[in-house]
């Protein structure tokens, strides 16, 4: 679909769009007191692929030039919602390259142009960074081409370590995990249904068992193969306090500015009981039996394991999460279980 006089092409990506997604994401970072670069690797189109079953991310190209200039779209798979297995599109950021912000005029065509490529998914939502003024003002505000974005909570995204050896934990053993998928997972919404997604990383399972029953369990990924968080710099009070020895208090190390945070993802935690004591002597059991920096998990507002995460000592950032609406609105309702190695 070419636009703006035909200097511009929006269409579906494909591989042969890697190098130029990856301009776009090496030259964009979170903003607020840490900055941080969101990169998905040298192959970004495989990337999104992995976090679902189907790509529908899309493309805007300058003709006269050949460049990518701006990237954004979905993701489809199946999770649960309201406890039934639906189709569901998350909707990912859309990234402009810096040299072309506010040259481009295409809202309208992309939405128009994303929707035909997801009209199968009843449930479609997406994240947006608290910090993320911008974006906040325009989905909060009705607009006539594009869909209605619905607020539906605030989402935390915790990182942490304090590795100790608290309770005994196995690994990979997951006898009576189908169970707890089965009676607890699915009965969550936004919960994807396959815990197999290559987005999760090559993940080890961690549990806890009194008499053979699971009273905590998750998942604990290396997804740096698909996705990389580059510390950029830091600002504000963060400044002074990546400069303390943080890991001595219980806090993650704060790592150096240019590197690649080694970082490992926690997904379908479980807690008997949401207990937050255990919860807490479990994450910090299981942390000490890897080797990563830190840890990442999140959780929605109404998670009751977001309350036993104040046991732990993290560093955190907020997320607002919409539904967005385009014909028909499909309520989500319940306990939200988004997963945020696939976010």
């Amino acid at each position: 679909m070419n636009f703006q006089n035909n200097r511009y092409t929006l269409k579906f990506a494909d591989s042969s769009d890697n190098e130029g997604i990856c301009e776009i994401f090496e030259s964009g970072s979170f903003s607020g007191g840490i900055s941080v670069q969101y990169l998905r690797g040298k192959t970004p189109y495989e990337s999104f692929s992995a976090d679902g079953d189907i790509n529908r991310i899309m493309v805007v190209k300058d003709n006269s030039t050949g460049r990518t200039v701006a990237v954004g779209g979905a993701v489809v798979r199946y999770e649960y919602v309201n406890g039934i297995k639906e189709k569901c599109a998350y909707l990912t950021g859309l990234k402009i390259h810096p040299d072309y912000r506010r040259k481009l005029s295409f809202i309208a065509k992309a939405y128009s142009f994303l929707r035909e490529g997801i009209s199968d998914c009843p449930f479609c939502y997406t994240t947006v960074l608290d910090d993320n003024r911008e974006a906040v003002s325009l989905f909060e505000k009705k607009h006539k081409n594009m869909p209605v974005y619905k607020y539906l909570g605030h989402y935390t995204t915790y990182c942490f370590h304090g590795g100790k050896g608290i309770i005994p934990v196995e690994i990979d053993n997951t006898d009576g995990f189908e169970e707890v998928m089965k009676k607890y997972f699915s009965e969550m919404s936004l919960v994807p249904c396959d815990t197999d997604y290559e987005g999760f990383g090559k993940k080890k399972f961690y549990s806890y068992r009194e008499n053979g029953e699971i009273k905590a369990c998750c998942f604990i990924g290396n997804q740096q193969s698909t996705k990389q968080y580059k510390m950029c710099s830091y600002g504000g009070i963060y400044k002074l306090v990546s400069k303390l020895p943080t890991k001595l208090f219980g806090y993650p190390e704060f790592p150096r500015p240019d590197s690649i945070i080694n970082h490992g993802v926690v997904s379908y935690l479980y807690v008997k009981d949401n207990d937050p004591k255990l919860c807490s002597d479990f994450l910090r059991s299981a942390a000490k039996e890897t080797d990563f920096s830190l840890l990442i998990w999140g959780g929605f507002d109404n998670n009751p394991l977001c309350d036993a995460m104040n046991r732990l000592k993290t560093v955190h950032y907020g997320s607002r999460l919409y539904s967005v609406v385009w014909d028909e609105e499909n309520d989500i309702t319940g306990v939200i279980g988004m997963e945020a190695a696939l976010l």
